[in-house]
């Protein structure tokens, strides 16, 4: 099992969403109107006049053979407009509590 947490703009929310119904991702936990600046490049999002953007957040979970096909459309959705912001992160999971 791969944990995913995906950190984005609040623009690409219905589209990320989306993907995961493509792929029949179910289980997810969304975290909206988050502050921060990303690590690279890229405007910081404060939800203030001056930096008004918002990001979100979503965790899932989905097995190992789900994992590369997620990312690889999270990569492609990324490439499609790089400066709304998209940074994903994967790791190793396990079910500790069922």
């Amino acid at each position: 099992m791969k944990g995913i947490m995906i950190i984005f703009n609040q623009a690409w929310s219905e589209e990320i969403v989306a993907l995961f119904d493509e792929l029949g991702i179910r289980g997810f936990t969304k975290l909206n109107d988050l502050q921060g600046r990303g690590s690279d490049k890229g405007e910081p999002r404060m939800g203030t006049h001056t930096w008004p953007a918002l990001n979100n957040a979503i965790y899932t979970f989905v097995s190992a053979e789900q994992a590369p096909k997620l990312i690889e459309a999270l990569n492609k959705l990324n490439k499609q407009s790089e400066e709304q912001g998209l940074k994903a992160f994967c790791w190793d999971a396990e079910v500790v509590v069922p």
